[in-house]
């Protein structure tokens, strides 16, 4: 009399495999002919198939409900970062980089529109460490403070061409420094575990 036969055996075995339905079918055929194969030579190891000594094998491999859910967490795939978190991370860098040129041509308001945007995106985001987040975003957010001292500086006439070539150069080179420096760490931070 193989394992399986024994009334037992057969009950534990129905039990694994209903409480592993949400496991493909092939990988539940290998974990019950790996359990009837680990009780056979239990059995056989044992000299003898008694109903003490089959609750003593199956004690021992644990009950149904914990090989199901050890089965289950060895089967679920590690997600990659979820397709939204990796369309969120690339629409913070895209807004960041933008918001220099928008003051080009769109403006002061879509420039701070621009960098109000990007920054709540960059701060509600779990690409990056707080580190990262804070030089990405310094040395984007550094061009409305640039655009400040521009403005006072040419409301009291101290401004000339060389100056405003200056600003516009930075109002747009800044932005894709602090771009450049967040897209190049996206890669290699993972979704950073909330702080308690």
């Amino acid at each position: 009399m193989t394992a399986p036969d024994h009334a037992l055996v057969r009950a534990y075995l129905t039990e694994v495999e209903r409480a592993t339905t949400a496991l493909p079918a092939a990988r539940r055929a290998e974990l019950l002919a790996d359990l009837r194969e680990h009780i056979d030579v239990s059995l056989a190891e044992a000299g003898t198939r008694d109903d003490t000594t089959v609750r003593g094998i199956l004690d021992q491999l644990g009950s149904p409900a914990t090989i199901a859910a050890s089965a289950m967490a060895e089967a679920a795939p590690v997600p990659d970062a979820p397709e939204p978190e990796r369309l969120r991370t690339r629409l913070t860098i895209l807004v960041l980089a933008a918001s220099g040129p928008l003051m080009l041509f769109g403006g002061p308001l879509a420039m701070v529109a621009a960098a109000v945007a990007g920054s709540y995106l960059l701060a509600t985001s779990t690409r990056w460490t707080a580190r990262q987040k804070l030089k990405g975003g310094a040395l984007t957010l550094s061009l409305p403070a640039l655009l400040l001292i521009g403005t006072a500086m040419g409301a009291g006439g101290g401004i000339d061409v060389v100056d405003l070539l200056l600003l516009l150069l930075l109002s747009v080179l800044l932005p894709l420094l602090g771009a450049r420096l967040l897209w190049r760490t996206r890669r290699h931070a993972g979704p950073v575990p909330a702080q308690a």
